[in-house]
Order: structure tokens, then C-alpha cells, then sequence
């Protein structure tokens, strides 16, 4: 499953201005042997997600 409809809209709007749209940069699993998805580290959708910190 992919992004949905919202998620899209806020991505665009963030480019928009200017913003940083990369997920892996704040993520809790953001280190070699936790994250073995092919879009890192350039994702801008993951279901595995999650805020570094919480």
C-alpha cells in the first residue's frame, strides 16, 4: 500500500517550500542493520516509520 491521497498533497506542499522531505533523516531506525528498504535513505513514504526520540 502505498501513500495516500493526503500524504501526497503534504509532500508537494512542503517542496514547495522549501522544506526537508526525507524521512530517513528523522527516523528511529535510521542506521544500517535496522532499515533494509531500497528507498533509503531517500524515502519520503515508509510504513515502518517512526519520529527519532519519541
Amino acid at each position: 500500500m502505498g501513500p495516500s491521497l493526503w500524504h501526497r498533497f503534504k509532500l508537494r506542499l512542503k517542496k514547495a517550500q522549501g522544506k526537508n522531505i526525507f524521512l530517513c533523516d528523522s527516523c528511529k531506525w535510521d542506521w544500517r542493520s535496522a532499515c533494509h528498504r531500497p528507498e533509503r535513505p531517500n524515502a519520503t513514504w515508509c510504513p515502518d516509520y517512526e519520529k527519532r526520540g519519541k
